[in-house]
């Protein structure tokens, strides 16, 4: 996934400023209870806003400030932040911020990072709420683009700090006004997704599809999603995969 890499992360550290947002504190959950089905309800969706958020920051150098609670680029950007958790290049493994007891995480920036725990708790997936587990540094996208999903954030951030990478998510107006939330996106957007990651290809659409503000309507091997004018059909094949996407 050098592809992931390249536009969602890990640059050198800098500094500087933008106007601060306040982060949601009650993020709506569905009973979604496997970090599969997480991935494939919030996937595609949380790929077109990082495309959109890679190209605002265009590969700054950034700073984060744990007291302030952001995140800079460059010399124009500033963001509030959540730290999700982080992972180590010496031992392979990811470690929640709720467990990174030696960092002394301000508890105002760990917040989605125990929802996320109490999410796990609750639908017993061992991915949210094991402190810390073998892990492939790949997965790290997985894990942003749950996290972005499941708060509505902006964005997510792999901050390569030397030793590790921090996995932050972000949310500002100024992200938003960013975003190019168009129809033809889809068409783009969503064969990128099932090149990257191992999804179900129907449940991934139909979830994006929704997201994106379009009514769906199955009909035997086609999916149609319909939003005002615009029509996106998608035609599978008998194991649920897109063979063919138009609209």
């Amino acid at each position: 996934m050098g592809f992931l890499n390249r536009l969602f992360g890990k640059s050198t550290p800098k500094k500087e400023k933008e106007e601060h947002q306040t982060i949601e504190d009650t993020p709506k959950f569905e009973p979604i209870k496997t970090e599969i089905e997480l991935l494939e309800r919030y996937v595609a969706m949380g790929f077109e806003k990082q495309v959109d958020f890679s190209e605002l920051t265009n590969e700054k150098s950034w700073d984060a400030d744990l007291t302030k609670g952001t995140i800079t680029f460059g010399d124009d950007l500033e963001f509030p932040l959540q730290i999700i958790g982080s992972f180590s290049y010496s031992v392979n493994t990811w470690l929640w911020a709720w467990a990174n007891t030696q960092s002394n995480l301000p508890d105002e920036l760990i917040k989605d990072a125990k929802e996320l725990k109490s999410y796990g708790n609750k639908f017993k997936i061992d991915e949210l709420r094991k402190a810390e587990y073998s892990f492939d540094q790949e997965n790290l996208h997985r894990l942003g683009l749950i996290a972005v999903g499941m708060f509505n954030a902006d964005g997510y951030y792999l901050a390569d700090y030397g030793s590790g990478i921090m996995l932050m998510t972000v949310k500002s107006d100024r992200i938003k006004q960013n975003r190019n939330n168009v129809h033809y996106r889809i068409f783009t957007t969503f064969p990128q997704v099932i090149s990257n990651f191992e999804v179900d290809h129907k449940n991934t659409l139909i979830s994006y599809l929704r997201d994106k503000g379009y009514k769906i309507e199955e009909k035997g091997d086609q999916i149609i999603g319909t939003k005002e004018n615009n029509v996106c059909t998608a035609t599978l094949d008998s194991s649920n995969r897109v063979i063919n996407l138009e609209g």
